[in-house]
């Protein structure tokens, strides 16, 4: 989902109660297990934390993707996307679209089965616990989204509207799939619901200033990250440079593909497929080991800020 989608969701009205009701499973729902021994205590609904970064799905992306798989067979899921412009937890690997499909009765009562397993109160009576437990962020299910930083069932991106009741509008709507974005506790698969310890919050990867992406996800942060305004190609700059910039920070490795690496390949004057295959590593390494920046093939921070200073306008020379 993306920030400019979260923005018109965060200003549509919240769904009248009868439609909340609608999502109220009946007797017979089906539901994932509740594992036993949970501690009494719980964790607070997870604040959002907008997509920075972009991985392959996390442990717990896919634990939980693989657990609703398990729980209705008939279904799949995909988390990963290709490293891009776009902004979405998808990216970062904090996202699971769940295949569904409210058109149907069967897909219908698939997707509200979970939201219901995913919003009941526990024995403890703690009000949306396995939303918690599992560190989800938001829902968007079926024209509507729901979200744990603002609790309750809204319009989704305007898909009640007569204009958007077509099936060409069932993926953006989220009619034919379930979309999951998770908290960074939830998508690295450390919250009560795994391990039975209750996960702090956790803003995750931070970019650095000069950079538009921040690289891969490797500890916890208990603070939020600084913000910056985004980072700008100066004028006069060529088409590669100003494209650089745009994914300037993302990190590229092994099996990454994406206009990301189609730009560093460009950059590299070699083959450009899209595809940080076995000749662009090799090339790496060499680009790296020139310039004493280590020997791995992996396009990281020193790699994008070199690049984009080989690729920078010239200043003009001044006429005396």
């Amino acid at each position: 989902m993306s920030r400019t989608q979260l923005g018109r969701a965060a200003t549509l009205l919240v769904v009248p109660s009868v439609l909340a009701l609608a999502l109220i499973a009946p007797a017979s729902a089906k539901a994932p297990p509740t594992p036993s021994g949970l501690p009494a205590a719980i964790e607070a609904g997870a604040p959002y934390v907008g997509p920075i970064s972009c991985a392959k799905p996390h442990k717990g992306t896919s634990r939980l993707g693989a657990l609703l798989v398990r729980t209705w067979p008939a279904t799949r899921w995909s988390g990963a996307r290709d490293c891009s412009t776009a902004t979405s937890e998808h990216h970062d690997g904090r996202a699971i679209d769940w295949t569904t499909n409210a058109r149907t009765v069967r897909g219908k009562k698939r997707g509200t089965d979970l939201a219901a397993w995913l919003l009941r109160s526990d024995a403890r009576g703690n009000r949306y616990a396995n939303v918690r437990r599992l560190g989800v962020m938001y829902i968007i299910w079926n024209n509507k989204i729901w979200s744990s930083y603002r609790p309750g069932w809204r319009v989704y991106n305007g898909c009640t509207a007569k204009s958007r009741a077509g099936t060409a509008y069932d993926t953006t709507c989220h009619r034919n799939h379930v979309h999951l974005s998770l908290s960074w506790p939830g998508a690295r698969g450390y919250t009560s619901y795994w391990d039975k310890s209750v996960a702090k919050v956790n803003y995750g990867p931070c970019r650095p200033a000069d950079l538009n992406w921040a690289a891969r996800y490797t500890k916890r942060r208990a603070t939020p990250c600084p913000r910056y305004p985004r980072v700008t190609a100066r004028a006069g700059s060529s088409t590669l440079h100003r494209t650089l910039v745009a994914y300037s920070g993302l990190r590229i490795s092994s099996g990454t593909r994406g206009p990301a690496v189609r730009a560093v390949q460009q950059a590299l004057r070699i083959r450009v497929s899209g595809v940080w295959d076995a000749r662009s590593r090799g090339v790496m390494r060499s680009y790296k080991s020139a310039r004493r920046m280590g020997s791995s093939s992996v396009v990281g921070n020193g790699v994008w800020r070199s690049l984009l200073a080989q690729t920078a306008p010239r200043p003009t020379a001044r006429v005396m």
